[in-house]
């Protein structure tokens, strides 16, 4: 690895943008990869580690290099340290003012600074969670995420899969654990793959994986997927239909209903009878008319900061706060959409039980009709995915 000075600006620039402009972080570094296609794969690469990397540790550079982001300066000091601790050759063009030789990365530090979280953040996980849970998790989720497919076992098996990716030079892992995954051992592009643009699989993480199998959900059932967001979810669970039956999905914004359309038609998946922006005219239309409900709520997204690590600097209590309130609100709004007999799955990325088991016991204090089935919870120190929760609810009467 190597800087050269077109790619340092553009670090830089990416940069003010995330923290001066406070633009999403995975999005300014998929454009400017996008607006690079010049760049040699090898530059690409490099330019995206350095980036995830300091969005990532952000607070314990800043630390260690007495600087501030949002400063031209700052990010100079701060592109320094992250040479020192990667063995990359400083430039002596680089426009800092820290001598890289006092920089230490490995001093006793705080936790929150070590592990470079805020401090609303630790002081609420601490409250939340046992600390010692909470200090792993969080070790967890600073770790590069895998790369991870699902299977359309729809249109091929699992095996004859992985045998056209190996045969591209895709290395590849599976466990027993999650049944339609495959893990990928070296980062690659997929999405330019004949099998990804024929529909043979999707890129979803492994706990994502785990929603649809967890609600039981069967062939010629009706399910309405009501915050379906580009669709995941949507998809899996038509596999797990075998493509009979209902779906009907919604989400409050049309882009992302227009793009599970879309992979809908390349995934082949025939049983989505509605795709539409949720008002309460359609959910007072679907009163009593799903087997299954999910509701995977707009949350923290806390739980997947391996792979989005610019949330916890975008979070903050009053979001926290506001997030909470919607949720709440989804709850008790589209809960009627489930019949009786039918079942509710509520659904979180995020690690806080005051996302999760609390909605859940708020929800149900509220509505006697529906009773507790079951739950779980998923943290990504115990697992191979995301930290997620779901919850069972049925409707009894």
């Amino acid at each position: 690895m190597k800087w050269f000075k077109n790619t340092a600006k553009a670090v830089v620039e990416a940069l003010n943008d995330i923290f001066n402009e406070k633009r999403q972080a995975d999005k300014v570094i998929q454009n400017l990869l996008k607006q690079n296609k010049k760049w040699g794969s090898r530059d690409r690469k490099f330019v995206a580690k350095v980036l995830y990397d300091i969005v990532r540790w952000k607070r314990l550079y800043e630390y260690v290099t007495n600087s501030d982001i949002k400063t031209i300066e700052g990010k100079w000091n701060i592109l320094t340290a992250w040479s020192k601790q990667n063995s990359v050759e400083i430039p002596a063009w680089f426009e800092n003012t820290v001598e890289h030789n006092k920089i230490n990365l490995y001093q006793p530090l705080s936790f929150p600074i070590a592990q470079s979280i805020p401090d609303w953040l630790n002081e609420t996980g601490y409250k939340e969670l046992e600390k010692d849970f909470f200090e792993k998790e969080i070790q967890a989720l600073n770790r590069e995420a895998q790369v991870v497919i699902r299977t359309n076992t729809l249109l091929i098996s699992k095996e004859n899969l992985i045998s056209k990716l190996n045969k591209k030079g895709i290395q590849t892992e599976v466990n027993t654990d999650y049944p339609e995954a495959i893990f990928i051992i070296n980062r690659s592009k997929l999405t330019h793959l004949d099998c990804y643009k024929k529909g043979l699989f999707e890129i979803q993480d492994a706990s994502s994986q785990l929603v649809a199998p967890f609600t039981e959900v069967k062939p010629e059932m009706t399910v309405i997927d009501a915050c379906a967001g580009a669709g995941g979810k949507t998809l899996h669970l038509a596999t797990q239909m075998k493509n009979k039956g209902k779906i009907l999905a919604y989400d409050i914004y049309q882009n992302k209903i227009d793009e599970l359309l879309r992979r809908a038609r390349r995934n082949r998946v025939k049983i989505i009878r509605e795709a539409s922006v949720i008002t309460p005219e359609i959910i007072n239309n679907n009163r009593e008319k799903a087997d299954i409900l999910l509701l995977d709520v707009p949350c923290s997204s806390l739980g997947t900061l391996r792979r989005k690590p610019g949330l916890k600097w975008e979070l903050n209590p009053d979001k926290l706060l506001q997030i909470n309130t919607i949720q709440k609100n989804i709850l008790n709004s589209y809960a009627n959409m489930t019949k009786v007999g039918g079942y509710l799955i509520y659904v979180t990325c995020s690690i806080l039980p005051s996302e999760n088991k609390e909605n859940v016991n708020y929800f149900l204090k509220q509505n006697n009709n529906f009773t507790f089935v079951e739950d779980k919870n998923i943290f990504a120190h115990e697992t191979k995915g995301d930290g997620f929760y779901m919850a069972k609810l049925k409707r009894i009467k």
